[in-house]
């Protein structure tokens, strides 16, 4: 079911609901907030309940949500300085329960209230920072009579993503958790990252893989991601490591098609579009470089390859990159040299690249379809103070 079609139906009055109905208010902005809910949509569907995706960006008046969206890739990738003037002010500096970004909210909260009027949902699930401050303030202020959990997507948590009026937060890692707490004063519960199940466990052989896509035996594969937005210093990346010996970059550039045409200027490397069977691909590789600390380096962390973030962008990708190198789970290189370095002793040194994959492996202790389950119910969730 979509959003628009529940804001123009009734939910059946007289039928005694036998599942749950989980509203999971997302946006898309970059691929990952969206991918994350829609893995939980799967879980969630698996267990007998009904969910329902809405974008917070389209349920804002006039063309707000939208100007949003294209606004966000161009000041990452066009003015850095500004972007992070704007990271600092809006989302890491004190303030009282998001005042600072309430426009954009205010902007959703008339047709979100419509929405959860006509599909009654048992719980609301946030993936999405704006979405989780746009319905903590129904749930404060009684437009929301059910419980807000609010899905932390990310690694670092600024003070946007967190609301006292929350009923729980939900976080990837036991730090983020607690910084969660502190934040909001209220508890958070731990699950580790969502990420698809074909990451746990690759089908493809990873043989086939590296011949399918033109790759030599004898070399090695690091493969360079730069989110469905392609910001950062990709080409620096792609350039250095194809220079050097014994390495192949495998680019990732999904269906953005500019990021496409602005890595095969290059001639390095090898460059594909969209991957149905991107564990497989991750399977065959032997390290993913990526600047972000996203979706991508969280299924990297899943299947077991080893992460190296090279020159982070700014704002909240360097709050991630640096939380995941905080918890031993990547290295953060600013330059070429570093960056073939870093590649070079992850290949070499065994014990330290068992390390870093049991590190990553390590993360996933629990399933947030449950929590979400149990907070429909009514029920006691196992909180990281608890």
């Amino acid at each position: 079911m979509d959003a628009e079609t529940a804001v123009d139906s009734d939910v059946d009055e007289g039928k005694e609901p036998t599942s749950h109905r989980v509203l999971i208010v997302s946006a898309a902005m970059g691929g990952g907030h969206l991918q994350i809910s829609r893995e939980l949509e799967r879980r969630l569907l698996a267990r007998g309940h009904e969910v329902l995706i809405a974008d917070l960006n389209r349920l804002m008046l006039g063309p707000t949500g939208r100007w949003l969206e294209r606004l966000y890739p161009w000041l990452v990738n066009r003015t850095p300085r500004l972007y992070e003037a704007i990271y600092q002010k809006f989302f890491r500096a004190r303030q009282e329960t998001g005042e600072r970004v309430r426009v954009p909210v205010l902007l959703a909260l008339p047709r979100l209230r419509r929405l959860i009027e006509h599909f009654r949902p048992h719980v609301v699930v946030s993936t999405y920072h704006l979405s989780a401050l746009a319905v903590a303030r129904l749930r404060g202020r009684g437009g929301l009579h059910c419980p807000a959990v609010t899905f932390i997507t990310t690694f670092s948590v600024h003070s946007v993503w967190t609301h006292p009026d929350a009923d729980l937060n939900v976080c990837i890692s036991s730090e983020a958790a607690q910084e969660a707490t502190r934040r909001s004063g209220g508890p958070a519960a731990v699950c580790g990252p969502v990420v698809r199940p074909d990451f746990d466990t690759p089908q493809a052989d990873p043989e086939e893989t590296r011949r399918a896509i033109g790759v030599p035996s004898d070399a090695s594969i690091a493969l360079v991601v730069a989110g469905s937005l392609g910001m950062g210093a990709i080409e620096r990346a792609v350039t250095a490591i194809a220079a050097h010996p014994g390495w192949v970059p495998v680019v990732v550039c999904g269906r953005n098609e500019e990021l496409r045409r602005r890595v095969e200027r290059l001639r390095a490397g090898i460059v594909l579009g969209w991957v149905a069977d991107m564990a497989g691909l991750m399977a065959a590789a032997d390290v993913l470089v990526e600047n972000a600390g996203g979706l991508s380096a969280k299924e990297a962390l899943t299947c077991g390859l080893p992460v190296v973030t090279f020159r982070p962008i700014t704002g909240h990708g360097r709050d991630d990159t640096e939380a995941l190198a905080r918890l031993g789970l990547t290295d953060i290189v600013m330059d070429e040299q570093g960056l073939l370095g870093t590649l070079d002793t992850l290949n070499r040194e065994p014990r330290y690249r068992r390390d870093r994959v049991a590190r990553g492996r390590a993360l996933v202790t629990g399933d947030p379809a449950r929590i979400i389950e149990r907070m429909a119910e009514g029920r006691q969730v196992q909180t990281d103070s608890s």
